[in-house]
């Protein structure tokens, strides 16, 4: 999978671009502030429909654009190129009155809804503040885990679309509660999407992060010279196929990344229910539901340390590395198809040791494109293989 053509109207700095993009490595040269980095964005936007660096889709449109006319909108195209052929993803934003913003999707000319991006253009993004995966908010591995799985599976899709407004029509009830009497019954119609949706999401995860931990620790292992073994440890909120782990505090040394054996379906969703029900009292006086995937955790451990906790920054950034290049592999296990990868400045901060092993593996890769200030970080025989372009102030042009 590569993405042969780029077009970008009035997208960031961009008031308008037209780039070809070859197959294989591509190394993007510019000053900060110049849009290497909003290249990288714009292929990520067309994959997933949204920026990584903002939710308010908006403000990806060039400011300046609204002198054009009275409603400012951006247009992104890209020629994608799979094993079944050519396809072109469009995506059009437009400011329209009130401010209020209208989004169009476009697979091969034809209207699509954004569950349709699925399987379209798959790519794995990393970014230089990514290493709080391992030491930030469980947030933002929630979050990793449900981009990775939203780009490869339009059930999950559809369950955390499900769940999102269950949970926020559920925990809207809860809060009432605080101030009037709460009908059962009320609760019930939306546990009755909650708990199917969190089920299929918790099995999912659990599948993804079990599959991830594979590949990544003998990555992990090449980028540390041998000296750690990487673990990635799924931590469920409520794991309906063990309820008496519900109130236990944290271990870090308990691995529940494989999937449960011996339980089926319907008993998951009644031990939901079950754990639901146990903690009503309690989730009306904190006016929040307390059970579920949004509350769950997934851990970095390295030689038995817990990374988030006491791991250095380059422990920290390395088990990041390795996470990002297991995802493109295991993206390649699940689909036959090889992702874009995308890298923004990402050796600075690595030793030579470790940068010499991620050029070795990103080189790999049907396309890699890399941004970079300066192109002295990578070595002479890595360049020689590298289309080169250069960014400055929004214009795109071929390296000499």
């Amino acid at each position: 999978m590569i993405v042969r053509h780029l077009s970008l109207t009035n997208f960031r700095l961009y008031a308008r671009l037209e780039l070809d993009l070859p197959r294989g490595l591509v190394i993007v040269q510019g000053d900060n502030a110049q849009g290497k980095t909003s290249l990288l964005e714009a292929i990520y936007f067309l994959a997933m429909a949204h920026s990584p660096h903002t939710h308010a889709d908006r403000q990806v449109i060039r400011w300046g654009a609204e002198e054009e006319g009275p409603f400012p909108f951006a247009m992104l195209k890209a020629n994608i190129e799979r094993s079944d052929g050519l396809h072109l993803i469009e995506m059009a934003l437009q400011r329209g009155e009130s401010n209020r913003l209208r989004k169009e999707i476009r697979i091969d000319r034809v209207s699509r809804r954004g569950i349709d991006l699925v399987g379209q253009l798959n790519v794995v993004l990393f970014l230089p503040g990514d290493v709080e995966l391992v030491a930030g908010a469980p947030a933002l591995r929630r979050d990793f885990l449900d981009a990775a799985l939203s780009q490869l599976d339009a059930d999950y899709v559809r369950a955390l679309d499900q769940y999102t407004r269950a949970l926020a029509q559920r925990n809207a009830l809860l809060k009432q509660a605080q101030e009037r009497k709460l009908d059962p019954d009320e609760l019930a119609i939306w546990d009755d999407q909650l708990v199917p949706a969190g089920v299929e999401i918790a099995t999912q995860r659990r599948r993804a992060v079990a599959e991830l931990a594979r590949l990544a620790a003998p990555i992990h292992r090449e980028l540390s010279n041998g000296l750690e073994y990487l673990q990635i440890i799924y931590q469920p909120n409520f794991d309906p196929a063990r309820p008496h782990t519900l109130d236990e505090p944290y271990q870090v040394s308990i691995d529940d990344s494989r999937p449960p054996a011996g339980v089926d379906r319907h008993a998951l969703y009644q031990a939901f229910r079950q754990a639901l029900e146990e903690r009503r009292r309690e989730e009306i006086a904190r006016g929040m539901t307390l059970v579920g995937p949004h509350r769950d955790e997934v851990r970095f451990v390295a030689n038995g340390m817990d990374l988030g906790d006491f791991g250095s920054r380059g422990q920290q950034r390395t088990a990041v590395l390795a996470l990002k290049l297991a995802q493109v592999e295991w993206m390649r296990e699940r689909t036959r198809e090889e992702p874009v990868l995308l890298l923004d400045e990402v050796l600075a901060e690595l030793d030579p040791h470790r940068r010499h092993c991620l050029l070795g593996r990103i080189g790999r890769a049907h396309q890699t494109i890399v941004t970079t200030t300066d192109v002295h970080r990578f070595d002479r025989d890595f360049l020689r293989d590298a289309a080169m372009l250069r960014v400055c102030a929004g214009v795109v042009s071929v390296a000499p």
